[in-house]
């Protein structure tokens, strides 16, 4: 969630992370190119997405708690619906509704809708002759109800997140990258970058990690992340996370970040 606007600071240390994970990001490109192709589970229950859509005519159905640990207060959606329908072979329409619970500052809970999501994911290349994919997805948050944001349970401004993600297989693992411009109204607009290593862990389950970084506003944030994606049947899988955010302190640093779910594919 978009925190309070944060004072300027030396911006050298946010230049050389800016340019550090950018340059992992064209390297993964790269690799792609040479590579065969792969499809590392971005997106739920990670941050970072992949290039996948459905195919035509296929929904992805995500429904699971998400639970948010920030300086001095937990944030729960419960639940979190994330629906994602293929048009067409190459294009994703998503549509993301939580149901969010907030501590609030005397130590209650408030409800009611949270931040609503409506995005669209183009996979504009698709060379598996190459093993190389990539997919852009800009996504635009913003607060349905005005209640929710007097309470607290949603953000007052919105956000357009503006990526390009990549994928690719090295050995035995599958690699996913996503550059990310995430424009804040009213706050600092933050450059995001991803990536996720995708290892089989035996029984029918993917073992994930994500790094994830988020620099603007003089405030620069590190995420590490596990996750599973464990398939229970053609239809059906277990999607599970773990993970907090380092870096320098700030309201909007998560601290915790866990998520437990299930993918259902129709």
């Amino acid at each position: 969630m978009a925190g309070e606007r944060l004072a300027q600071a030396d911006l050298s240390p946010t230049v050389r992370s800016l340019r550090t994970a950018c340059a992992a990001w064209l390297l993964s490109a790269v690799l792609a190119g040479v590579s065969a192709l792969a499809r590392a589970q971005g997106g739920p229950p990670l941050v970072t997405d992949d290039p996948d859509t459905p195919g035509d005519g296929r929904w992805e159905i995500n429904l699971a708690t998400i639970a948010t640990r920030t300086p001095g207060r937990w944030s729960l959606a419960l639940p979190d619906a994330d629906l994602n329908y293929g048009w067409g072979d190459r294009v994703q329409l998503t549509a993301q509704i939580p149901w969010a619970v907030v501590q609030s500052g005397d130590g209650g809970w408030n409800s009611g809708l949270g931040n609503a999501q409506l995005g669209v994911k183009w996979r504009f290349l698709d060379r598996q002759d190459l093993g190389l994919t990539m997919s852009t997805f800009p996504q635009f948050t913003w607060a349905w109800v005005e209640s929710s944001k007097r309470r607290g349970v949603a953000d007052a401004g919105h956000q357009l997140l503006l990526p390009l993600e990549s994928a690719v297989k090295l050995d035995e693992f599958a690699l996913d990258a996503e550059i990310a411009r995430n424009v804040v109204a009213g706050a600092a607009s933050q450059w995001q970058f991803g990536a996720i290593a995708q290892h089989g862990c035996g029984g029918g389950a993917d073992c994930m990690l994500e790094l994830r970084q988020r620099v603007g506003g003089g405030d620069t944030q590190t995420l590490i992340n596990l996750g599973v994606h464990w398939k229970l049947g053609e239809s059906l899988a277990l999607i599970a996370a773990a993970g907090g955010e380092f870096g320098s302190a700030s309201t909007d640093q998560q601290q915790a970040l866990l998520y437990l779910g299930v993918q259902i594919l129709r």
